[in-house]
């Protein structure tokens, strides 16, 4: 009964943490939310995620549930990672120009300097 009470808590923790953060597109917060219920409704009926869990075919619903952690995990490392590539390709873009534009900025000094 306390994991209850503590995943529940950890649940609303993330909900309060989600609707700080509200400036995200509405559907965000709508697939948030979602999942939140989905998975309070699991915690407090954790028979439910072994009915599922054998009618998918799998045998536990920890198992289940840890199956779905796990591919979680890896779609939001797989798009992080392709958003840090997308950033680093314009941070290498950005120094560049900085670099020709300094370059010809300091082309533009040493000749005007020159000139009396």
């Amino acid at each position: 009964m306390l994991i209850r009470l503590i995943l529940l808590a950890m649940l609303a923790g993330i909900g309060y943490f989600a609707f700080l953060r509200r400036h995200s597109f509405p559907i965000h917060i709508v697939i948030v939310f979602s999942l939140l219920g989905v998975a309070s409704l699991l915690v407090l009926v954790p028979a439910l995620t072994s009915r599922i869990a054998v009618f998918l075919g799998v045998g536990r619903g920890a198992d289940l549930i840890t199956y779905f952690v796990e591919l979680g995990v890896l779609f939001v490392v797989l798009h992080y990672y392709t958003k840090f590539v997308e950033i680093e390709g314009k941070v290498a873009t950005l120094v560049r120009e900085i670099a020709l534009l300094r370059a010809s900025f300091e082309k533009n000094t040493e000749t005007s300097a020159k000139t009396p």
